[in-house]
């Protein structure tokens, strides 16, 4: 754990931004914000429109900032080494090659780039969301709401330090809506592991029922 870090946050910040502005040509998504997420399961909060995805693509590297600095716990150069980090963006339409890719080939790609991966996990998630009738079909046959399913799947099981999920919610039915809930209960105690703290951030537009948030970030609707 790099201490450089706990500046006014406790032991177990994971992600610290730092006076950040990032956005696009004509808006404006963050200036000069700071917060600090700490291990365990993170809320970041806000209606359509207010920057959620925005954030998460931010804190997954690929959205550059203008001013300010994003620091990791567990990056001793700064960078978010290869398999720390879990983003997938639902939104983002898969490339020729991933979309022709048996789901079970892409798992089976997250198992090599995650050192941390978990099959015992993944598989419970699979279960949990109903998803093994869809691993043989490729992703572009899945709907949405499926691929939203093995997406939270493959980053709940990745192991990764850092695991950024965008409106979990969206798409699914209320069976699976139900698991996502159960499911980020039941992680949340062991996020904050001393031996291994991870952070879960996820974006969403209320603080879903039952689910024990370490820390909530809202965000302004803008006017």
């Amino acid at each position: 754990m790099n201490s450089e870090l706990d500046d006014g946050c406790e032991s177990l910040c994971m992600v610290q931004a730092l006076q950040v502005s990032f956005g696009y040509p004509g808006r404006v998504v963050a200036h000069e914000a700071s917060h600090c997420w700490h291990a365990g399961l993170c809320l970041l909060q806000g209606d359509e429109g207010t920057g959620k995805t925005s954030w998460l693509k931010a804190l997954a590297g690929q959205l550059p900032l203008r001013t300010g600095v994003l620091r990791y716990a567990f990056a001793d150069d700064g960078r978010l080494a290869a398999g720390s980090c879990f983003w997938q963006d639902p939104r983002q339409p898969l490339d020729e090659v991933r979309s022709q890719m048996p789901a079970a080939g892409w798992v089976a790609l997250q198992r090599t780039l995650y050192p941390h991966w978990s099959q015992e996990q993944f598989g419970r998630h699979v279960q949990g969301f109903g998803l093994e009738p869809h691993l043989h079909k490729p992703l572009q046959a899945l709907s949405s709401g499926t691929q939203r399913k093995l997406w939270m799947a493959a980053g709940w099981a990745s192991g990764a330090e850092l695991v950024l999920i965008d409106e979990p919610l969206a798409a699914l039915d209320k069976p699976s809506e139900r698991y996502v809930q159960h499911a980020l209960a039941a992680m949340a105690a062991g996020l904050r592991h001393p031996a291994r703290p991870r952070c879960v951030i996820v974006a969403h537009w209320d603080a879903m029922q039952g689910v024990d948030w370490q820390d909530v970030m809202e965000l302004a609707t803008s006017p």
